[in-house]
């Protein structure tokens, strides 16, 4: 097939983009087309650099009160009920006592005479960065976003980036000891790779469940209430498998599960109804009876993959996270609003 002659084949009009008309045959009720501006482009380009700032910090500010009811994070707390109670007594009678230096509400005791502050003890106490920030970083961490790219798009360092992570984990660690499961519970356990076991091991990948995996015991009840644990290394026995369960199903219940005799232990202790469907990837009873807990395995395993380095010490606290998102992003898709959704971290 021969290719046209570019230097003597016909050339179409206009440009790549097609005919493009002249400004006055583009004129409408609001004027001519081409020379519809910005009102405001030029009175921003003509401001100082500190009057831009201050420009950016009012619009940040009326951008945070229509979308989160506040401004600040004192007004987000009192907005979600916080009470002023002094961490170090729990007594809830004081007296204002100024400001901080970064212009906090200070409260003084009357009962322990100690100064504290509306934050004291949450998330946001001492937090250096402007509001909009913390709640754009908040937004962004629910969606598993990677700490390279949380501190692009909130304009923060690499130490503040991990401060605030941290400080997020810690919040929610203890969030899955209020977990408890009943009725219809579904249990499994997936795996992955303990990449300091393997170095240990001079490289050398075992086949099967060995202990260079680690094994998370998943489980998740009819009520749509999960639990995530790591459970040692390799295939659990029944020990380690009563310990990270025993709290948190409620006897008598009806366990599901791949008849695995590790299970047994559990369900002996608990009086649990045993309900077991073999693991066979061809047997459609098993697939329909037991896709909701392979189901949420894999929504595991897809949400820790996404944190390309992770540290596996921290392997739980993302564990933790994971079923803190499964709940609060159940209630957003009710309506719930970002302030409430997060009321945990005031």
């Amino acid at each position: 097939m021969m290719l046209p002659n570019i230097e003597t084949s016909e050339q179409p009009s206009g440009s790549m983009f097609g005919d493009i008309p002249r400004s006055e045959d583009c004129s409408d009720e609001r004027g001519t087309f081409m020379s519809d501006q910005n009102s405001f482009e030029s009175y921003v380009f003509s401001l100082s650099g500190s009057d831009f700032a201050r420009l950016q910090n009012a619009v940040n500010e009326r951008l945070d009160r229509e979308r989160y009811g506040a401004t600040s994070y004192e007004e987000l707390a009192l907005n979600e009920g916080r009470q002023a109670v002094c961490p170090f007594c729990g007594s809830t009678t004081h007296i204002d006592d100024g400001h901080t230096g970064s212009g906090h509400q200070r409260y003084r005791c009357t009962d322990c005479g100690k100064t504290y502050t509306l934050l004291h003890s949450s998330i946001f106490y001492s937090a250096k960065i402007p509001f909009h920030k913390a709640a754009m970083y908040l937004a962004l961490m629910t969606f598993n976003v990677p700490l390279e790219m949380l501190e692009e798009l909130c304009e923060i360092s690499v130490n503040t980036a991990m401060l605030w992570r941290k400080k997020i984990f810690t919040t929610v660690d203890s969030y899955q000891g209020k977990v408890w499961l009943r009725d219809r519970v579904w249990i499994d356990e997936t795996y992955m790779n303990d990449a300091s076991v393997l170095h240990d091991d001079d490289n050398m990948k075992k086949r099967g469940l060995s202990s260079q995996k680690i094994c998370i015991v998943v489980a998740i009840d009819i009520h749509k209430n999960i639990y995530a644990k790591i459970c040692g290394h390799g295939k659990p026995t029944s020990s380690r498998i009563k310990k990270a369960l025993k709290d948190h199903i409620q006897p008598v219940s009806t366990i599901v599960h791949d008849g695995d005799n590790a299970h047994a232990g559990l369900i002996e202790l608990l009086d649990l109804k045993s309900e077991t469907y073999i693991a066979d990837p061809h047997d459609k009873n098993y697939i329909e009876n037991m896709a909701l807990i392979n189901n949420l395995c894999s929504w595991l395993k897809w949400h820790l993959f996404r944190f390309i380095g992770m540290d596996l010490d921290n392997l739980q606290s993302y564990l933790n996270w994971f079923v803190y998102l499964f709940r609060v992003k159940g209630i957003q898709t009710n309506g719930q609003s970002w302030s409430e959704s997060c009321a945990i971290w005031c």
